[in-house]
């Protein structure tokens, strides 16, 4: 059994939506949680948030009552442990291409002789009130699949021990595939990979992720199987929200 609100619901076959943040600030990360997402994930690879920054976030995604989950800039498992000493109950790790590479990730997850992580889980022993080393290493491994290399190992990657999930990122997938990011309507290739992606999970009965620009997008991953849908992200959703309303005004205006 899992004390992880998320690996519990993905094996009770449960859907997670989230929000990713990419902007810093604890404020508007505990607003967005507050609004009933599932998860609410802290961005260091592309996002404008450091470390100090990010502990403030997650403090917030939990009293906004959400979950909070990071994704790291690399694959190195120094970064994969400071998060998840910090206090993130998943740990998205971008631009896996392997099995092995998969494997380093997750055992920086796990303490030995199961993994490779240092002790010294300073904020999220408070926040998990425990020393177990089993509750504190309850945390989601999440792989990124967005390469051409990831695609064909993807198989590979999800029967990796300590893999909770694969999780698409469609923008680096597009450009792998030499489509241009956001494609529409999306070539049959591109939908054919997807497909094939969410097998694989399935088969190795791990969740499967998917990174959205929009909730209708979400709905439609949604219908087809996966598990874990992030509907927009921060930035994306204050520009469109006030674009919107100053069109809207104008409109009115007529100007």
């Amino acid at each position: 059994m899992s004390t992880n609100p998320l690996i519990s619901a993905w094996r009770a076959g449960r859907k997670t939506y989230g929000v990713w943040c990419t902007m810093p600030g604890s404020v508007p990360a505990e607003l967005i949680a507050r609004q009933g997402a599932d998860y609410v994930c802290v961005d260091y690879q592309h996002g404008l948030v450091d470390h100090s920054t990010a502990i403030p976030m997650m403090q917030a995604i939990d009293a906004g009552g959400s979950v909070p989950i990071a994704r790291v800039s690399w694959n190195e498992p120094d970064r994969i442990m400071r998060v998840a000493d910090a206090g993130a109950r998943g740990v998205v790790v971008p631009m896996v291409n392997t099995a092995a590479e998969a494997l380093r990730a997750a055992r920086a997850l796990r303490f030995p002789p199961h993994g490779d992580r240092s002790y010294g889980p300073v904020r999220a022993r408070e926040v998990l009130g425990t020393a177990d080393l089993d509750i504190l290493a309850d945390q989601a491994c999440l792989i990124m699949i967005e390469t051409a290399d990831a695609i064909r190992n993807v198989r590979e990657i999800a029967a990796t021990p300590g893999v909770h999930g694969l999780y698409v990122g469609p923008s680096d997938l597009a450009l792998s595939m030499g489509l241009l990011p956001g494609h529409a309507p999306p070539d049959p290739e591109f939908v054919r990979v997807i497909d094939g992606v969410l097998a694989a999970c399935k088969d190795s009965g791990i969740a499967a992720g998917i990174h959205c620009a929009s909730g209708e997008i979400a709905a439609v991953y949604a219908e087809q199987g996966f598990d874990m849908l992030t509907v927009a992200s921060d930035g994306s959703l204050l520009t469109a929200g006030v674009r919107a309303n100053l069109m809207a005004a104008k409109h009115r205006a007529g100007t």
